[in-house]
């Protein structure tokens, strides 16, 4: 069944050209002069005392030529703090004018991630901040792929450069994201089996209940709205013909730990579908003996990245690198 999943998830992203597997820049020292090798208006997380910051940049790049920023926790003396660390990989929400630089604090969030011994690997993702125009013609370029196709892959390249990286532990790689971000999470985490756990903020509501009568866009938010999967957009007004959805997705990632956070107030979602989704993949991680391995988190609150959200975060990513068992959050 999961292989069956992975097929439907692959066609419905479309056909992806062929691509080579981008080692990455290796070691720390491989760092070059990141954006301000082309020049950048977009403000970026700043090194501090205890984080550092290490640029990403041709001809050492990542992906398909990729610029990216890795922040990595310090010791007392300034150096990258010794042995392999994890590693998260942050996908940011819908924010076409600034990327991964936010108008949420990432700032704290990535020197908080860092705190807890974490490397924090982010960058802007198609059609967003630096790369808006990468965007505009890119199915004149790619008319069997989509975007959220591309943005699965480049995730992949993240995910290689990544292990290929001295300092990062490989097994312990994770992604985490919001809205967007989080959407791109979970069609990648179930598509590449390194990523070896996932954080979910407002990333998702199930598609064969969601429709316009609900007030919201339904699939067309990602058919034809954002152009992400222009595929899903055969099944508008069908969409209990959807070959998937998003209880299949999750069921594919088990029994690799997720952590969902779900506001009850999400205006793009509907928090009932949410919960019975989760439920039924929950079958899954019983069924592999993981049953507190998938948790939803559902704050009173509504689709935003607050400071209690990443709080949540934070306690579930110390006991991933911990090895420890995550327990579930109340």
């Amino acid at each position: 069944r999961k292989t069956e999943i992975k097929q439907q998830l692959k066609w419905i992203l479309g056909g992806q050209p062929p691509a080579l597997t981008n080692p990455g820049p290796v070691r720390l020292e491989n760092g070059g002069a990141g954006e301000d090798y082309f020049g950048t208006v977009l403000k970026r997380p700043i090194v501090t005392p205890g984080m550092g910051r290490m640029a990403i940049t041709p001809y050492k790049e990542f992906g398909d030529y990729l610029y990216g920023y890795i922040y990595y926790p310090k010791d007392k003396a300034g150096n990258i703090k010794a042995g392999k660390l994890p590693a998260i990989i942050y996908q940011h929400e819908y924010d076409y004018s600034k990327g991964f630089s936010s108008y949420h604090d990432v700032q704290s969030f990535f020197e908080s991630m860092t705190d807890l011994g974490y490397v924090v690997f982010s960058y802007d993702m198609i059609g967003f901040g630096n790369r808006i125009e990468e965007g505009t013609r890119f199915y004149d370029r790619y008319p069997n792929w989509s975007k959220m196709g591309k943005m699965v892959a480049d995730v992949k390249g993240a995910v290689d450069a990544l292990s290929n990286l001295d300092f990062v532990d490989s097994s312990k790689i994770v992604v985490a994201g919001y809205a967007m971000g989080a959407t791109v999470g979970l069609y990648a985490t179930a598509l590449d089996e390194r990523i070896a756990g996932l954080v979910s903020v407002s990333g998702f509501t199930p598609m064969r209940s969601d429709s316009k009568d609900d007030g919201r866009e339904g699939i067309k938010a990602f058919s034809h709205l954002h152009g992400l999967i222009p595929r899903l957009g055969f099944f508008v007004g069908n969409e209990d013909r959807i070959p998937y959805d998003y209880q299949e997705i999750l069921g594919s990632i088990a029994p690799r730990p997720v952590l969902l956070i779900a506001p009850k107030l999400d205006q793009t979602a509907n928090f009932n579908d949410i919960r019975a989704s989760v439920n039924e993949a929950g079958k899954i991680y019983k069924l592999l003996g993981a049953s507190d391995q998938l948790i939803l988190n559902s704050p009173d609150d509504f689709n935003r990245f607050s400071d209690e959200m990443k709080e949540i975060i934070y306690g579930w990513a110390g006991k991933f690198n911990a090895g420890a068992r995550v327990p579930r959050v109340p």
